[in-house]
C-alpha cells in the first residue's frame, strides 16, 4: 500500500518564515563578527568608541611595531575579561618568549587578589603547537564544568602569530603554498572558536619594511618607516577585522607618540585615535584641541 500523498505546502508568510529553525553551520557566519555575545571593552571609552563599544566575538589582528603597545593592549584585555560583562577566562598563547608576567601582576587591580586565577597562559613554537592548543581549547570550552572555581573561557590571545613563522623561510612555490595552507587552518580553527563558543578573538601580528613597488596589503607610517603586517595577503584574508598601532618618536623631547587605527573591519568604518601607555595600564587620548590628557577607562 502505498503512503499517503503529502499535504501540499501553506503559503509562506514573513511570521511562519521567522519561526523555521535556523539552518545549521552556514560557513559564511564564521566571516562574521557575531552579535549574539557582548562585546570586551578595551578598558577606555575612547578606545571603544574607535570600535564602537569594544571587540565582538571574531578575530581581530592587533598589528604593529615593536614597543608600538600589542603586547600591553593583550595584557590589559586578559585582565578586563573577568571583570567586564562577558565574566570570562582569557586563554593567553604566546610565542614571544619571555611571557611578561611581571607586567600582568603590575596591572592587574589590587582589589582583584583572584584576578589572575582567569588568565591561562601557554606557549605555542611553532604553528603545529598552536593547532594543539586550540583542539584543547575547543575540548575545555564545550566543557566548562570541569573547573567550577574558574570562569568559562571567553577570550583567546595569540602573540603573535608572525613569530611562528620565521622571516628567513624559502620562498619557494612549494613552501608558500604549505605556510598558506597553515594560515588557513589556523584562521579557520580560530573563527570556529570564536562562532560556536562566543570567543572574542585576539592575533597580535609584526610588521615588515615595504618594498618600492608591494601592493595590496595594509600600508602605514610608523617610526619614520612604511610598514606593513608580516605574513602578506595571505594571512590577511584570514582575520575579520585589523587594527594597525604606529608610534612616532618626537626628536625634541623624545616622546614616542601612539595611534591605533582601524585599517579594515566588516563593522567599522577607517578611523583611529592617539593613545598613551602607562604604569596602569593603554588609554585613549582626547584630539588636540580638546582635552590633551589620558581618559581612564
Amino acid at each position: 500500500m502505498r503512503p499517503p500523498a503529502p499535504k501540499p505546502p501553506a503559503a509562506s508568510s514573513s511570521s511562519s518564515y521567522s519561526q523555521r529553525e535556523p539552518r545549521p553551520e552556514n560557513p559564511l557566519l564564521l566571516l562574521l563578527p557575531s552579535c549574539r555575545a557582548a562585546k570586551l571593552s578595551l578598558g577606555c571609552p575612547l578606545l571603544d568608541r574607535v570600535l564602537s563599544g569594544g571587540l565582538p566575538a571574531s578575530v581581530t589582528e592587533i598589528a604593529g611595531e615593536s614597543a608600538s603597545g600589542k603586547t600591553q593592549l593583550c595584557l590589559q584585555l586578559a585582565l578586563l575579561a573577568p571583570q567586564s560583562p562577558l565574566s570570562a577566562s582569557a586563554l593567553f598563547l604566546h610565542s614571544d618568549l619571555p611571557f611578561p608576567l611581571h607586567r600582568l601582576r603590575g596591572l592587574a587591580p589590587k582589589s582583584r587578589p583572584d584576578i589572575l586565577d582567569h588568565v591561562l597562559v601557554a606557549a605555542a613554537h611553532s604553528p603545529t603547537d598552536l593547532l594543539s592548543l586550540l583542539s584543547r581549547a575547543q575540548r575545555l570550552l564545550a566543557h566548562p564544568g570541569r573547573s567550577p572555581h574558574r570562569l568559562p573561557i571567553r577570550l583567546i590571545i595569540l602573540d603573535s602569530i608572525a613569530s611562528l613563522f620565521p622571516a628567513d623561510f624559502d620562498a619557494s612555490p612549494a613552501d608558500l603554498k604549505r605556510r598558506s595552507a597553515l594560515f588557513f587552518q589556523i584562521s579557520a580553527k580560530l573563527k570556529e572558536l570564536a562562532y560556536r563558543h562566543q570567543c572574542v578573538v585576539v592575533v597580535t601580528n609584526q610588521v615588515v619594511d615595504v618594498v618600492e613597488g608591494d601592493a595590496g596589503n595594509t600600508v602605514a607610517w610608523s617610526s619614520g618607516r612604511r610598514v606593513s603586517p608580516a605574513l602578506g595577503i595571505a594571512w590577511a584574508n584570514c582575520v575579520n577585522t585589523r587594527l594597525f598601532l604606529t608610534r612616532e618618536v618626537d626628536g625634541a623631547s623624545g616622546i614616542a607618540r601612539r595611534r591605533m587605527k582601524v585599517a579594515f573591519a566588516p563593522h567599522l568604518p577607517e578611523r583611529g585615535c592617539e593613545f598613551v601607555i602607562r604604569r596602569d595600564g593603554v588609554f585613549g587620548v582626547e584630539p588636540a584641541g580638546e582635552v590633551g590628557a589620558p581618559v581612564l577607562g
